[in-house]
């Protein structure tokens, strides 16, 4: 009796044993993901391996149907790194630019609906400076007067007197320099003639004392003459004694450069020498005032405008073509190319074109 209680005590408790043992097998297994077949709840001795197939209906979004009752396999977590944290972007401050800015008052001023269109443009109240009214006087450049077919500097002397004629028969008045000056400058105090105009003759060619001077004279015309001194009394050129006969038949003597040279190609100094020597030596010889310029081959630089401004230079003509007007620089006044190939008509067409 003894060793059958004894017996039925040892059974018991390696029941308990093996039971425990078995609960831990269990839990073990759920925790892998194994499950029991045809349960739910308990861990089973086969993995989910199932391959499903994804059906799209077209009234939703795809649905994944698979082959077996077994549930779909656990998805796989990616822990990716965290991505750093953008930084708050900084918003552009308010522009302190207004069309001010870049636009003098003046000509903001002119156009007031452009800066009431920029918000926080600032409005000038300054008023543009008006310009003067315009005073337009043509200008003709002559140089050689003879014949040479084929040579567009070069006028024939019954071309020339074509021209004059016209002028005379229609109204034009050829001025003196000085009574051009005034008139540019709004200062004539006497009666402007209706159509002014200035005729003007460049480099000194002797042919401008033995032709153009007896045509001038006959309709009393007068006009300028721009010379280089260093060429006087070379072959084809005039002397300082005919040069004088034209100042007193009403001609004006203005410089044109020492040696008629291309300005932009010499020195600061260079360029002094030319320019003051012509106006020493004809202010000399003839005892009058030579300010006004005129660019040898139409060419000038920076530094040719500052040394007539800083020499007190009043204007200077260039080659440029149109009429001279109070509006343009005084050291940019334009003229009207006469080409002696041209005939009545070309001439006529340049007085009325650029006016």
């Amino acid at each position: 009796m003894y060793y059958q209680r004894k017996r039925f005590l040892f059974y018991s408790v390696l029941a308990g044993l093996f039971t425990i043992l078995l609960l831990f097998v269990f839990f073990g297994l759920d925790s892998s993901g194994y499950r029991l077949w045809g349960s739910s709840s308990i861990p089973a001795m086969i993995p989910h391996q199932v391959n499903a197939q994804i059906i799209e209906s077209p009234s939703q979004a795809p649905v994944e149907v698979y082959n077996s009752a077994l549930d779909k396999p656990a998805p796989i977590l990616e822990i990716k790194p965290d991505l750093p944290l953008l930084e708050e972007p900084k918003l552009p401050t308010a522009s302190t630019v207004t069309l001010d800015t870049y636009v003098p008052a003046p000509v903001l001023a002119a156009i007031p609906s452009a800066a009431s269109e920029i918000k926080g443009a600032v409005q000038s109240t300054a008023k543009p400076t008006p310009l003067p009214s315009k005073i337009s006087i043509p200008v003709l450049n002559y140089h050689s007067v003879t014949i040479d077919p084929g040579n567009v500097v070069v006028i024939s002397p019954a071309k020339l007197e074509e021209q004059l004629t016209y002028l005379h028969d229609h109204g034009y008045t050829p001025v003196s320099l000085a009574t051009f000056i005034s008139l540019i400058e709004g200062k004539s105090d006497e009666a402007a003639p209706k159509k002014p105009v200035l005729l003007t003759f460049d480099d000194g060619y002797i042919d401008n004392y033995e032709q153009a001077m007896p045509l001038l004279a006959k309709y009393a015309f007068q006009a300028t003459l721009f010379i280089s001194p260093d060429m006087n009394d070379q072959e084809g050129y005039l002397n300082w004694e005919q040069i004088k006969k034209l100042q007193e038949a009403g001609w004006d003597i203005q410089p044109h450069g020492m040696t008629h040279p291309h300005l932009p190609q010499l020195s600061s100094d260079q360029q002094a020498y030319e320019i003051l020597e012509a106006r020493k030596q004809i202010e000399e010889k003839l005892g009058t005032k030579a300010d006004v310029y005129c660019y040898p081959y139409g060419e000038y630089n920076k530094t040719t405008l500052k040394l007539l401004k800083d020499h007190g230079f009043r204007y200077a003509f260039t080659i440029d073509q149109g009429f001279a007007t109070n509006q343009q620089s005084p050291y940019l006044l334009k003229r009207l190319f006469i080409n002696g190939e041209e005939g009545l008509k070309s001439f006529i067409r340049k007085l009325s074109t650029y006016d």
